[in-house]
Formats: C-alpha cells, structure tokens, sequence
C-alpha cells in the first residue's frame, strides 16, 4: 500500500515538472508575429493616419505601427473583448451573407487579450506581415486612383451656420462623357479635409439641363429627398468604405450630366467656427459594356412623430417589388435618437425572411451592409423597414438632444430620419434594331 501511494504521488509530481516545463516553453504572444495581422485585416482600414483615411472620416487613433498602439494596448483588448471593436451591428443571422462583415473569432480575442495582459511586447519585427495597402495612399482614396474625380465648388460654411444641409451640382465636362455616355464600374466620395464636421454625404447624377448652381439653405433637401427622385450614388456616413460594382454591373452617365453633392454639415453657431469645404468624387470606368444597371432608392417613412420621453418607439415604411429585384446593399440610416432597424421581406408566396437586423443601430457608425451575392427578390416582394427609436432624458443627455419634444422627418441632425436605403440592380434589355427583314 505504502508503495502504491508512493507511486502516486511520484506520477503527480512528474505531471508537475512536465507541465511547469511545458509552460515555460509556451509561446509568447508579440505583436509583430501575432497581433499585426489581425489589426491589418480587422481595424487598419479605420484606425490610420489622418490623410489616409477613407471619405475623411477618422477613428481615435492610428493602430498601423506598435508604436502607435502600444500606448492603447489595454483599452484595445477590452474592447476586443467586449466585442465592441471591430463595429458590426448586426444579428448573427447575417454571418456570411455580407462581404464586409467584421468580427474577430475566438482565438484572436483571446491573442489580443493575452498580449495586452503579458505586457505587449514588440517581438521580432522580422515575423511581421508585409505593410497592407489601402487604395491610393497618396491620394487618399480607398479604391484605388480613379480615372476620373469630379469636385464641387469650395464652400464657406459660416460662423453662425446651424446643422446646413445643402446641395451643390456641378457638370461633367462634355470632353469627359462622349456622345453615347460613359459607363462606370464604380465610385467613391471623399467629404474634403474637413470630413469630421460632416453628418454624411450624399451623391447623384441628374440629367442635361441642370441648372448649375449651390443650392445652399437649410432642409432644402434631404438624402432621401435626393435619393427619390433617381440617380442616387448612395451615400457615406461615419464608418462607410468605398466598394466597386460586382462584374457586369454599371451606372451610364450621359453626356450633358451634373453629379450632384448633397452635404449635411453638423455644427453649431459660434464665432470663428466658420469653415471651408470642398468635397469630390473618384469614378472607376468600366471596362466592358454592363449587363445590369445600378439603382438606389430609399424606403422611408416622413409622416410619423416620435412622443417625447419614450424608451422605444418604432416607425415603418414599405415598398411592394414591382418587377425581380437583384438587391446589392443595405443602409439604414437615422440620427441620434435612432436605435434600433431591421428590414424584412414577405414574399409571393406568404413566407417571410429577415433581411438584415441591427438591434444596436448606432448613428456614430452607420454601417452599409453589401451582400457577398446580390439578393434576389422576386416580383412581388414586400419589403418593410422599421427603425426604433430611444427618445428618453438619459438618452438625450448622453447624445446632446432636448428629449421633451416630439418630432418627425427632419433634415437637422436634431430631427429625425426613417430612411432604409437599397442599392439594387435591374437587367439592362437592348432595344431591338428598328425595320423589317424580308
């Protein structure tokens, strides 16, 4: 018995060494060999220099050298932890089906967690993955250099400017588009060194006969607004990137065009507060004639009023799919008492389908949401949109806004919005050749 028992405690002890060896020998977590790679591919695309960012929109800080984020090691691996970075706000249904999904999977949680916590050691900068590029760095654009950029007239927002919105054309130049107009496999907007003071950014093409001019003037017209009457671009928001077409998909500008810039500057009056600004926009032509025209149009709500002081309010809109619908994107978009939005669709034959839902829909990052393959919705679809909204004092004290009042559709930052925006695609059906054969 005695030998036994000393057998025992001799194999525990054994397992003891091993095991202490075996953890002296475990790898050490470095940034160079394990945290670089996953800041590349999960939040460098935000967390850059100011001047390389995308539509001018910037994050607290740089995260591209370890000197950059050494000094952020903690506050980072608490928000990894948390699952607040990197932002993705929608429900888990989605997993796979948005080509720009985020999100860190367990293992790199517990990698960023675990450098942060053994004190976030540099390594061997040798193992680091080459630099990632993003677009043209010089020129700031996320896509790359355009062929060609179209920028508005610069603009003096002045000192005593509240929460401007505002619309400005200008015309492609007639050399630029020939007679036939000129196809583009995508585009890309950059709000201007001033990108931080603006709410979002909003773009279009109208036809010949523009009248050419700064319609400057507040609520003359808002992104939905614009969005209805055709040729919308999409807009950008915080957190939005640019992305080309898929392949065979185009928009035709036609000769004798204007692209239009519908800008909300969110500011308050003040002296010396005025600003100068001058937005543009990269177009990519295509190199082959499309298959599939690109649409965007929103699904909106402008007659509901949200009552003062409630917690959760929700207001719908929808829109019944006259013809099959090949939808490319999702953005919805609200202001600051905006908290929630889910779009869904009812189909011909009486089954629904959650589309996209954001339970924690944040106006600081209004995500646009683009299918890894365009959706199709048959003929007959209905889609509905609602938003919820967080109309109460705590909320209101936490984002600046007065939540003893009801309110509806508005352009201020201030009021409110129920816009659920789609980017989608129709077939382009050649005309046939005019006569007769004999």
């Amino acid at each position: 018995m005695k030998f036994i028992r000393f057998l025992a405690i001799l194999v525990t002890f054994s397992a003891l060494v091993v095991g202490s060896a075996n953890a002296g020998q475990a790898k050490e977590v470095t940034f160079y060999a394990d945290v670089l790679p996953i800041l590349q591919e999960n939040c460098q695309s935000c967390h850059r220099p100011a001047g390389q960012n995308i539509t001018g929109i910037i994050a607290p800080m740089s995260l591209m050298t370890f000197e950059e984020t050494r000094p952020w090691a903690r506050a980072v691996a608490r928000k990894v932890e948390a699952e607040e970075m990197p932002p993705w706000y929608a429900t888990e249904h989605t997993d796979g089906v948005f080509s720009n999904e985020r999100g860190l999977t367990d293992d790199e949680i517990q990698t960023v967690v675990a450098w942060a916590n053994s004190g976030a050691s540099a390594g061997d900068k040798s193992q680091a993955p080459a630099p990632k590029l993003f677009g043209d760095k010089d020129g700031g654009w996320f896509l790359g250099t355009p062929d060609f950029v179209v920028a508005m007239e610069e603009y003096l927002i002045p000192d005593d400017a509240y929460d401007l919105q505002t619309t400005f054309r200008t015309r492609f130049p007639d050399e630029l588009i020939p007679e036939e107009g000129l196809w583009v496999s995508g585009w890309e907007f950059q709000t201007g060194e001033t990108g931080d003071r603006i709410h979002h950014f909003c773009a279009g093409l109208e036809g010949a006969g523009t009248v050419v001019t700064a319609d400057a003037g507040q609520g003359e017209e808002d992104e939905g607004e614009a969005a209805s009457r055709g040729g919308s671009l999409g807009c950008v928001s915080a957190g939005t990137e640019g992305k080309l077409l898929p392949d065979g998909w185009g928009l035709l500008i036609e000769q004798g065009s204007s692209a239009r810039f519908n800008i909300h500057y969110n500011k308050e009056p003040g002296t010396g507060t005025a600003f100068t600004n001058q937005a543009s926009m990269g177009f990519h032509i295509a190199k082959e004639t499309p298959k599939i025209a690109f649409k965007n149009d929103a699904i909106g709500n402008r007659g509901d009023m949200i009552p003062a002081h409630r917690e959760s309010y929700r207001v719908g809109a929808g829109r019944l799919m006259e013809k099959d619908t090949l939808v490319l994107n999702w953005w919805p978009h609200a202001h600051f008492r905006g908290s929630g939005a889910r779009y869904t669709a009812t189909y011909p034959d009486g089954t629904d389908e959650l589309l996209l839902d954001v339970p924690k829909w944040q106006q600081a990052w209004q995500e646009t949401y683009w299918y890894g393959e365009p959706k199709l919705l048959p003929a007959g679809t209905m889609v509905d949109v609602s938003f919820w909204y967080d109309n109460t004092s705590e909320n209101g004290l936490r984002k600046g806004f007065d939540a003893d009042r009801t309110l509806g559709h508005g352009p201020r930052t201030n009021d409110e919005m129920a816009l659920g925006f789609l980017a989608y695609g129709e077939e382009i059906v050649e005309e046939p050749a005019t006569g007769s054969q004999n």
